[in-house]
């Protein structure tokens, strides 16, 4: 009977159990609701973080996808961007001493011209695309009028110290873009480990920022430019190319180019040695290979300076891709563009990359070797 008794007490209700089935009902509909919230929660957290993620990539992607290349820049016949193709070219008159070597910049530049100065050392007047300029460029120099119809040939900015009075008379004359370091210092700084005036330069922030100050930003090129040529395989190229000499005056502007089967590029020699750049240690390198025969000095004016004429035509010598050819230049006059020509009458094709032109007088000498 007492058996009885306890089980009937067992099912019995009570406060006391309403009160536990009331609190446990209560635990587990939370239990519920929090795994129904966090569940969604997570769910939601997932969705946003994953889209968060795709419009990440979505950004990268827009903004790291890089222009076609699809144009050949005028200025060196290089594969770039349409948006770059045709922009404002900047030449620089650069001094060429044996003292001053290793110069600063020369390796990357798009077009070089080297021609006798007084005392019959050679100057370089040296062109870049405006993206290639260097990070230090120098030691800037001055004018000369020769150089000024070579700037004018591309429609560029020159940059100089100062130049013959000649010369700066010519800047007005040809309306060159002109950017004087006597009269715009702020573009310029002086490198006092070395000797004035051979120590003055500048680079590409300061000639980016004077591009700006002057409002050249938005101008384009605007030349004819030279007919260019994809390079040969390297089985095509010759295993014997011969060397370029060209002889300025002494033997401290005796120049001489070796041809680089590898690269299908010429390396630069000055006065027996190899002739680098200062700020990589490199040795130069040219493309294109020129020389322009012109006639006799003119003149030697004031403080020894030399007058030439380099409009009309003449003897020619072009190497590219190992092999050397004899031809002609033509620069009908002043403002025109100098081209080159075989013997047959056709304009040649040059490499696309850099191109360096020396321009040497009859009475110096020249030629393959």
């Amino acid at each position: 009977m007492e058996t009885n008794k306890n089980k009937n007490n067992l099912f019995q209700i009570t406060p006391l159990k309403i009160q536990l089935l009331v609190m446990g009902g209560v635990l587990i509909l939370g239990g519920i609701i929090a795994w129904v919230f966090i569940g969604t929660t997570l769910v939601q957290a997932i969705s946003l973080f994953s889209d968060q993620a795709d419009n990440q990539v979505a950004v990268k992607t827009l903004e790291s996808e890089p222009e076609s290349l699809t144009e050949a820049r005028l200025l060196d016949g290089r594969i770039v961007a349409k948006s770059d193709y045709d922009l404002l070219p900047v030449g620089v008159m650069i001094e060429n001493l044996p003292s001053v070597r290793p110069q600063s910049g020369l390796s990357r530049a798009q077009v070089v011209y080297e021609a006798l100065v007084e005392g019959f050392s050679t100057r370089f007047l040296v062109v870049y695309d405006p993206k290639e300029l260097s990070d230090t460029i120098g030691p800037v120099r001055s004018a000369r009028p020769y150089y000024l119809e070579w700037i004018s040939e591309l429609n560029g900015l020159y940059v100089h110290a100062g130049g013959s009075p000649d010369a700066l008379a010519a800047v007005d004359g040809l309306g060159i873009r002109d950017l004087n370091a006597l009269s715009k210092g702020q573009y310029f700084w002086r490198d006092h480990a070395q000797a004035a005036p051979h120590n003055l330069y500048t680079s590409k922030n300061l000639l980016d920022l004077a591009v700006r100050d002057l409002e050249y930003q938005d101008l384009k090129s605007e030349f004819e430019p030279w007919l260019y040529q994809d390079d040969p395989l390297l089985a095509e190229r010759p295993e014997d190319a011969k060397k370029v000499i060209i002889k300025f005056s002494g033997y401290s502007y005796e120049v001489e180019y070796q041809y680089d089967r590898e690269s299908d590029e010429y390396l630069r020699f000055n006065a027996g040695q190899a002739h680098l750049d200062r700020n990589t240690g490199e040795q130069l390198r040219a493309k294109n290979v020129i020389v322009v025969e012109i006639p006799p000095v003119v003149d030697i004016g004031e403080k020894g300076r030399l007058t030439f004429d380099i409009s009309g035509e003449g003897r020619a010598l072009v190497a590219r891709h190992g092999e050397a050819i004899e031809g002609t230049w033509k620069k009908p006059d002043r403002l025109a563009k100098t081209r080159f020509y075989d013997q047959t009458g056709k304009e040649i094709e040059l490499g696309r990359g850099s191109t360096w032109i020396h321009i040497v007088p009859e009475t110096q000498e020249f030629g393959v070797e």
